[in-house]
Parts: C-alpha cells; structure tokens; sequence
C-alpha cells in the first residue's frame, strides 16, 4: 500500500470517527453527505463516496478537491496539512470527550430526553435499530410523532437525525442543536 493510500485510508478512519458512524450502507453516505454540506458548505456525491470507501468500483485516483473537503470536514485547512499534522493535530483536534448516550445502549421503549439552546426539550422513544420517535416537543421544530435515526447523542455537539419523516414526507436529513450543540442529554 502507498504512503498516499495509507493516508487516504487514515482520513477514510478520521471522518468516520468525526462522525461516529462507520460507512457500510447506502444510507451511511447519505448521512456523510448532509454532514459535510453543515459542516463544510461544500458538496461530495454519494457516489464519489462510496468510490472512495470501496463500496463500489471506480476510479483509481481520487481528485485533490474531494480529499481536500474531507480534510476539512476533520478540521484540517486541505490535503496537504493533512497529510503534514494528521498524526499529531488531527486525533486529539476531533475527539469528542463530552458525555454521550449511544443508540447500541438504549433498549427498545427507552425514552431519552435532549435539551439545547435557548429553550428547546424534547423526549424521544427508542424503537430499536438507532430509530426514534418524538414523544414531547418544546419551542422545537420537532414535532410530536417524528421519527429519525441517530447513532448517538452528545452534548455539546449539534445531533444529526437521518431519515427524518414527518408524516407522509419523504425521509430527509434534521439537524438539531446547530448552534451550540446539544446542552444536555439525559435518559427518560
């Protein structure tokens, strides 16, 4: 494997582990996607994506710019100071220390209550598999019977809900917290 392989496949690791989701489905890149559109304003394909994590075949080489973003999307200025700091910037920068309640934990019924700025609460219920419904909703613009998937819930950082659906809407991406974060996360 080449150093520029091995460097790929560190940041392959890196964002992963930014986005606490490790990228084996369809809808793990669609996830991706959304969080490097908040993130970094910028766009990558599914499909440029899933090239790059070897979900399906494509191209051998990948461009400077798609590298570059996702550098970003883990708080490096490009690919070049990616690949000059990653061992000794790039761990420590993006490691999340805050307290975090994990879907993998929660059993089926178990309710979880999340709290952001200014004045925003609202309780969900686990129905197994990371998925959720919304049973209570304050000052959000959740509503009550929402549901979403979400791998965990950190304070501190904003939560990101894939397949949001209210109603007969397709799924879509939600974003919680985007200011600030979540300011507490407790079970029940």
């Amino acid at each position: 494997m080449s150093s520029n392989e091995n460097d790929i496949l560190k940041l392959r690791e890196m964002v992963e582990e930014s986005v606490s989701r490790k990228m084996k489905t369809p809808a793990d890149f669609q996830f991706l996607t959304g969080v490097i559109q908040e993130r970094c304003k910028e766009t990558l394909g599914v499909s440029t994506l899933k090239r790059l994590w070897g979900y399906v075949d494509g191209y051998d080489t990948t461009r400077y710019s798609t590298l570059s973003i996702l550098a970003r999307c883990v708080g490096f200025r490009d690919w070049d100071d990616f690949c000059e700091n990653r061992d000794c910037k790039g761990e420590s920068s993006n490691m999340i220390l805050s307290r975090a309640i994990y879907s993998d934990d929660l059993s089926v019924g178990e309710c979880v209550t999340i709290i952001w700025a200014p004045d925003r609460r609202v309780r969900v219920e686990h129905l197994g598999n990371g998925g959720f419904e919304v049973l209570q909703s304050e000052n959000s613009k959740l509503k009550t019977g929402d549901t979403f998937h979400t791998s965990c819930f950190i304070i501190g950082e904003p939560l990101y809900l894939d397949n949001f659906v209210r109603g007969n809407n397709p799924p879509t991406l939600f974003v919680v917290g985007n200011k600030g974060g979540l300011t507490e996360v407790r079970k029940g």
